[in-house]
């Protein structure tokens, strides 16, 4: 019989030979302790991930069940299998492992990638869009960024039609997505689709001017946008291939470069912007934020910069008869010279 501390020396010599890629002696030895029937659950779940590790996939699946149908210690084992059914295209059973972990770790990262990427397996679309959207609380930029990633993964083993079928489930939550269309007309060009390639490339062309307007509001066009979907528009700027929006594009980097304290930089976008397009009031106003921002209160220079960008905008805002704004940059002014009298 073994006792405590000669099982836990045949395990480490186990550990040792997996290293050494002794695969066969490490199985022999998992084997002998199994006949032994000392903690079983250590043991089969051990042996499991090197069956996995060797892809002997149904010895694997075996020893996961057993520990889940036999021993009191079965979480791993849960964890284990629904990855393990994943792998194997279970994927109604990687479901169904995944909610049995999820009861009791319901904020378990990569046992909700595993039941998120089994329902896009087995084709069931609807149900993935909704628990995606769900799991980042209707963040629609956080869901396609992360569609995204599992695209690049899914390629890297050249899985070429779960990438297809991920990039679908884009379509349901934004739809005519010029990234998902290029991605899209990249993997038909691996797999030697030349037709689809150029007709999915023609496509992206007519799609994105009007996908990103549709995206990007030309009025306070800088706010209600969170960093990750400034910098997810910022990336459209590959397709504007006639420079049909460089003013916009400027105004989100410069608010990029302001959410992230790059105020230089975002003082230079700014300008820029004003120089393409002197008619619009959004660089002004952002200039004179940034330049209110940069005088720290104490430069002269800047505060009568800043003030002289208010008034501009106010003008623009005056001729198209904008009252609430022409109201709101004289708060801005009379908020500014407050400032300046006070120092």
């Amino acid at each position: 019989m073994l006792d405590n501390i000669k099982y836990l020396m045949c395990l480490k010599t186990v550990d040792k030979n997996i290293v050494d890629n002794n695969f066969d002696i490490a199985l022999d030895k998992l084997n002998f302790l199994i006949k032994e029937e000392y903690k079983p659950s250590i043991t089969f779940l051990k042996r499991g991930k090197l069956c996995k590790k060797l892809l002997m996939f149904d010895d694997a699946y075996s020893d996961f069940t057993y520990i889940i149908g036999h021993c009191q210690q079965k979480k791993e084992a849960y964890y284990e299998r629904a990855l393990l059914n994943l792998e194997i295209a279970n994927y109604y059973e990687a479901i169904t492992d995944a909610n049995t972990i999820l009861e009791w770790d319901c904020d378990n990262f990569e046992i909700k990638r595993i039941k998120f990427l089994a329902l896009v397996f087995s084709l069931q679309s609807n149900k993935a869009k909704d628990f995606i959207m769900e799991f980042f609380e209707f963040h629609k930029y956080k869901s396609i960024q992360f569609i995204f990633k599992e695209v690049a993964l899914a390629l890297a083993k050249d899985e070429f039609t779960k990438a297809l079928r991920l990039l679908e489930l884009i379509d349901m939550i934004d739809q005519d997505n010029p990234i998902k269309l290029l991605k899209e007309s990249n993997i038909y060009g691996l797999i030697g689709n030349k037709v689809k390639q150029e007709e999915i490339a023609k496509q992206i062309d007519s799609v994105f001017p009007k996908y990103f307007v549709s995206h990007f509001r030309f009025s306070d066009m800088y706010q209600d946008k969170d960093l990750m979907e400034i910098c997810f528009l910022l990336e459209l700027e590959i397709f504007d291939k006639q420079g049909l929006f460089l003013y916009p594009f400027r105004i989100l980097e410069g608010y990029k470069n302001y959410l992230e304290g790059h105020i230089i930089d975002s003082k230079e976008c700014f300008e820029k912007a004003i120089r393409i397009n002197p008619q619009k009031p959004e660089g002004y106003v952002l200039l004179a934020q940034t330049l209110q921002l940069m005088s720290g209160y104490d430069n002269p220079e800047h505060k009568l910069n800043a003030e002289e960008n208010y008034k501009k905008a106010l003008e623009i805002f005056e001729n198209e008869n904008l009252l609430d704004r022409v109201e709101d940059m004289k708060r801005q002014i009379r908020h500014l010279n407050s400032t300046i009298n006070f120092k």
